[in-house]
Parts: C-alpha cells; sequence; structure tokens
C-alpha cells in the first residue's frame, strides 16, 4: 500500500543562508530591480518579493531602503576601484591620464549604474554625505591624489597642488559622462575621443614651472 504523502502549502522553502550570503542575496536582487525600474519606482515590498521574503524579514537585514542602496553604489565602485588599482602606465602623467579614460569608460560602460550613482536623490537627508564619509570612499579613490603628487615631484605637471589636480580631473571627467549619458538624443561623434581629448587638454593646461623643482607636502 502506498504511504500518501502530504504536499506542503504556501511559500516554498528557502534555502537557508547565513547573514552575509543573505545581505549579498538582498543587494544583488535590489541592484537589478534598481537598474530595470529606478530606484523610486521600487519599494522593500519589491525587493522582498524579488528575494523570497517577507518585507519584515528583509528588515532584519537592513533598516532602510537607503542602506541597500548604499551597497548597490559600494558594488559598483568598488568594482571601479579594482579596475583603477590595475592601471600601468610608463609615468605618472600617462598613469594619471589612463585613470581618467578607465574612469570615464567605466561610467560610459554602465550609463545606468552612473544615473543611479550620481543622479538618484537622497531617500534620506543627507544620504550621500553619510555613504562618503561612512564607506571611506575617498580614500578608496586617493589614487588620483597620489598619481598626481608624483608627476609634481617629477616635474611633469605644475600650477596645482595634487589634491587640486586630481579633483578637477575627476569633475570634467563627470562632465563628460553627464552629458554623453543625459544627453542621449545629442548623436555625440566619439564619445571615447572625447573624453581623451579633455583628459589631454585638461593636463595640458598644468603646465609645470621651468627650473622650479617640486617638492613633495610636508608629512601630516
Amino acid at each position: 500500500m502506498k504511504r500518501s504523502v502530504a504536499k506542503s502549502r504556501g511559500r516554498p522553502r528557502q534555502p537557508v543562508l547565513d547573514e552575509q550570503q543573505m545581505r549579498e542575496r538582498i543587494v544583488a536582487a535590489a541592484r537589478d530591480l534598481f537598474l530595470r525600474q529606478g530606484v523610486d519606482a521600487v519599494s522593500m515590498r519589491n525587493i522582498a518579493s524579488a528575494v523570497g521574503c517577507s518585507a519584515m524579514w528583509l528588515y532584519r537585514y537592513f533598516d532602510s531602503k537607503q542602506a541597500i542602496l548604499w551597497q548597490v553604489w559600494d558594488m559598483f565602485l568598488l568594482e571601479l576601484s579594482q579596475k583603477l588599482a590595475r592601471v600601468s602606465a610608463t609615468s605618472p602623467r600617462a598613469q594619471l591620464e589612463q585613470l581618467g579614460l578607465v574612469w570615464l569608460d567605466y561610467w560610459l560602460q554602465y550609463p545606468e549604474r552612473f544615473l543611479i550613482v550620481f543622479l538618484q536623490k537622497d531617500l534620506q537627508p543627507d544620504a550621500t554625505r553619510d555613504y562618503v564619509e561612512g564607506f571611506n570612499i575617498v580614500a578608496r579613490f586617493e589614487l588620483f591624489t597620489r598619481t598626481a603628487e608624483q608627476a609634481l615631484i617629477q616635474g611633469e605637471l605644475g600650477g596645482a597642488d595634487a589634491s587640486t589636480i586630481a579633483e578637477g580631473l575627476l569633475c570634467v571627467l563627470q562632465g563628460v559622462a553627464l552629458n554623453v549619458i543625459t544627453i542621449a538624443g545629442y548623436p555625440w561623434h566619439n564619445a571615447a575621443a572625447l573624453g581623451h581629448l579633455t583628459v589631454q587638454s585638461y593636463l595640458a593646461g598644468l603646465t609645470p614651472r621651468v627650473g622650479v623643482s617640486a617638492t613633495p607636502p610636508p608629512a601630516l
């Protein structure tokens, strides 16, 4: 005689995951939803549904959608910082140029990510500042400043301190990315060539002072 097997009801059982695995699963689901639908259109309930859990369960891991968004931002910026760390060139000035082009290429390759990171309005007051401070973002991208400092020491650049040079380069790069990505209706001829020209023009304007050797900044 065959034994009857009772069918389980309700939501299928989810595999048991540790806390870190569950957080990664939530962030991955949120990332996909944010990229497809936009951050504002996605609720915690939507994320929970994509993960396969209840919204109440989701709050055990993240106390807000902003907290999840920070993790999505960090996923993109960590990937970018790893790409930058692999850049190698023959001189500090050439290195700085290549860093700038890698930065720009990343955002032009992933325009939806650019929109989420740089054009998404804060979901709570001072969220962007809290993210920058809490995730130590400035230190992660100090490679630009250190490279500019070496270019100054070797007399390849001049006219400003290393931090100003690095920040200025990032500003002009963000300007190119912003225009190419947000004015998509304009028939940009060649975004990569535009980036090259912009970076080269910016660095060409930082003419080293002839006969004046740069000195490294005092140790803190």
